[in-house]
């Protein structure tokens, strides 16, 4: 019987016990509505994209974060909306993550809570132009361990003057002695202007291109006659010559004329209305008319003009005075002509 009252006894005490935990637990819940009812206020807190709702009375949000245990670094972001009326404000953390910058002057690892290459590289004073090279496009958003190379390219141009060296032009003439030389035209050397654009990756030049040549003076050639037997006209009509150098078949022959040499300026036009060049010759047109094809040469073959064509003619072929006046393209060869005696034939 004493053990039935005993454990009977140990009930109602376990009752009692457990009445109690439910009053102080509902005691509890009641006050927390209270407070929150009264006094709390509800804020969203996002966190490297985790969303979670807490309630606090705090006004600040480091103040709010602490409460929950939540540790923000230098570098992170803390956004907040604020404590308004009319929604649930918001704390968002932003979480800064390791970014590299290469440039010429070495790797700077930075600290970042994101933005755009172009931003990253702008927030960090390096200016950058279309020309640059970056490994990433400028635009795009920089992820974790993201490493920009960046590298300057500058385009310098430089213009540099260079001379045009003159050439040398050798003439066979028999207005000359074999062996002997004569310059009939002094040479001189010309000068270019030479632009080039100079590409050049972090200071150091990875391309040069030209970009203009302009010719500031052009080069004039000397002209050197050589004494030889050649003949002074390039011209060749296709006549078969004799051992003597003298035309096998002709029209008429005129021996012991006079011969005299001129020239003219660049584009000389004769008489006849044709452009006067080596080859070309004036004539008395009543004795040998114009467009007639002529070999001339002295008697003994010293002095070979060569082939010829009657061109124009002049007072001194009018009056008699000379019988045939040969054209140089040069002052000097039509003195070193003088006064020759040769033979004219008149081939056609």
């Amino acid at each position: 019987m004493d053990n039935l009252r005993k454990k009977a006894s140990e009930a109602v005490r376990a009752l009692r016990s457990r009445s109690f935990l439910v009053t102080l637990l509902a005691m509890t819940v009641s006050v927390a509505v209270l407070w929150i009812a009264f006094g709390a206020d509800a804020v969203y807190i996002r966190d490297n994209g985790q969303l979670r709702l807490v309630y606090t009375t705090r006004s600040d949000a480091r103040d709010i974060l602490a409460e929950r245990g939540i540790v923000t670094m230098a570098y992170d972001e803390v956004d907040f909306t604020g404590l308004t009326a009319g929604g649930v404000p918001e704390i968002e953390v932003t979480r800064a993550f390791d970014v590299k910058i290469t440039t010429d002057d070495g790797t700077l690892e930075l600290k970042t809570t994101g933005g755009t290459v172009g931003e990253i590289l702008d927030s960090h004073g390096i200016d950058y132009d279309e020309n640059d090279i970056i490994n990433y496009p400028p635009g795009m958003y920089v992820q974790p361990g993201d490493e920009i190379v960046y590298q300057e390219v500058v385009v310098e141009q430089s213009v540099e003057q260079e001379p045009i060296e003159h050439e040398t032009e050798y003439r066979g003439s028999s207005l000359l002695p074999r062996g002997r030389t004569r310059v009939i035209q002094a040479g001189s050397d010309g000068e270019r202007e030479l632009t080039y654009n100079k590409t050049m990756v972090d200071g150091e030049v990875v391309r040069t291109e030209l970009e203009s040549n302009v010719i500031l003076e052009s080069p004039v050639t000397e002209i050197i006659l050589q004494g030889t037997a050649d003949p002074v006209s390039p011209l060749d009509f296709g006549y078969q010559l004799d051992e003597n150098g003298a035309p096998v078949n002709y029209a008429h022959k005129l021996t012991d004329q006079v011969a005299t040499g001129y020239s003219a300026g660049s584009g000389a036009w004769g008489a006849s209305g044709m452009s006067l060049s080596y080859g070309y010759v004036a004539v008395d047109p009543t004795e040998i008319p114009y467009g007639s094809k002529l070999y001339i040469t002295s008697a003994d073959g010293s002095f070979v003009y060569g082939y010829a064509i009657a061109a124009d003619t002049g007072t001194g072929l009018m009056n008699d005075i000379i019988d045939v006046d040969l054209f140089y393209e040069t002052y000097t060869e039509s003195l070193l002509n003088g006064r020759r005696i040769v033979d004219i034939y008149v081939l056609a």
